[in-house]
């Protein structure tokens, strides 16, 4: 029988008040017992003292659940980061855990949601995956009650989602942009890889916000294939390379993209060749942290994704423990803190790192995100077995 979260929210609600209700004595039927006097003293010691009653001030236990995780493309190294973060917050608060990864085809997205919506999940979580994309899905989990939150990239229009905690992506496309103007002062022609979604496009947005006024050219701008985004971008990089001269740099905007364009750059130039463009792209993974240490990615801007699932994971803990509806912010404080921070990663930011380190150290403010969470969470709440 399907676990409806809502049903354990109202289940955990009609408890809390019975409780209230009954008052200090269960076994007690009587409609108003007469308190003991103060002075009277109990007839014999207890051999064992007994659990105290609950009240208001305890911290609540969470109930167990099961997680459903819906994977836009696993292989996807930014992808992977977000859903690693998401299983390791659900594995410290014990609950269960189910995943399906779509592998970037938006066809195989409704697939999944109703293979996970099939396994009796409680509650779904997902990276960034536009709700025209899995209308059906999202319909199905709201009669059935399964509430579904997003991470990754912000997400537009949101009718479904109860939360979508995301980084600021056309503050992304600025922080790049930024970057691509110290390089080429004098102004440059660059050529842009989009895919459609609302985050690709808030990205574009941040660029051109840039670029007006400074001399930058999009030469052209087109969408690559989801479903052929390495391959593809190389075909497409290639292509376009060939057809226009003088391209100072490659701007791509899914991250996973960025390998096809790397192969693409460097086949066509060696070396140090100073025609080479230079190729510009989003979150610094650890795949793209080693093509930045061996000259094949010029920048990557980038924001400790991760905080986004602890984020998740808390809007759920509260909301069973509390009836406490999520956050509508795209990144909320956290007691005075927020973990959203963006840098451009470059050459400068690798070298700095241990010679055999993939993992960019996350930018001054947010701190220690996981510790946060879990701390905050062995505070909250009680019998989470790794709260020691």
């Amino acid at each position: 029988m399907k676990r409806s979260l809502w049903k354990l929210l109202a289940a955990l609600l009609a408890l809390t008040l019975i409780a209230a209700a009954c008052g200090n004595d269960d076994d007690d039927v009587a409609e108003e017992p007469a308190p003991a006097p103060a002075t009277e003293a109990p007839t014999a010691a207890p051999t064992e003292a007994p659990a105290p009653e609950p009240t208001e001030e305890m911290a609540p236990e969470l109930p167990d659940i099961t997680v459903g995780y819906l994977q836009w493309i696993y292989a996807d190294e930014a992808g992977k980061r977000i859903e690693d973060a998401a299983k390791e917050a659900v594995d410290f608060l014990g609950w269960g855990y189910e995943t399906c990864d779509a592998a970037g085809d938006p066809a195989q997205m409704p697939v999944c949601g109703n293979q996970l919506l099939d396994a009796d999940i409680d509650v779904m979580l997902t990276d960034g995956i536009p709700e025209a994309f899995i209308t059906d899905v999202l319909e199905r989990a709201e009669a059935e009650g399964i509430p579904v939150l997003s991470a990754g990239g912000e997400v537009e229009p949101r009718d479904f989602y109860i939360a979508s905690f995301a980084s600021d992506d056309t503050d992304l496309g600025v922080q790049l942009a930024n970057y691509l103007v110290d390089q080429f002062p004098d102004g440059a022609r660059i050529i842009v890889q989009s895919v459609p979604t609302a985050w690709s496009d808030k990205r574009i947005t941040g660029l051109n916000s840039v670029i007006d006024g400074n001399n930058i050219e999009i030469v052209d701008q087109w969408e690559g294939d989801f479903a052929d985004l390495v391959a593809g971008t190389e075909a497409d990089v290639t292509t376009k390379l060939q057809q226009f001269e003088d391209i100072d740099a490659v701007w791509i905007n899914f991250s996973v993209a960025s390998i096809g364009a790397a192969q693409a750059i460097g086949a066509l130039y060696e070396g140090d060749d100073p025609d080479r463009p230079q190729l510009l792209t989003f979150y610094a993974n650890p795949t793209t942290v080693n093509d930045i240490r061996t000259g094949r990615v010029d920048a990557a801007v980038d924001e400790k994704l991760e905080w986004q699932s602890w984020a998740q994971v808390d809007a759920v803990a509260e909301l069973l423990a509390f009836g406490t509806h999520p956050s509508q912010e795209r990144a909320p404080d956290y007691d005075g803190r927020n973990f959203s921070v963006r840098q451009v990663v470059t050459i400068d930011t690798v070298n700095a790192m241990p010679a055999d380190s993939t993992e960019v150290p996350a930018p001054d403010p947010p701190g220690d995100y996981e510790e946060y969470f879990r701390n905050k969470w062995c505070g909250q709440f009680s019998g989470v077995a790794n709260c020691g």
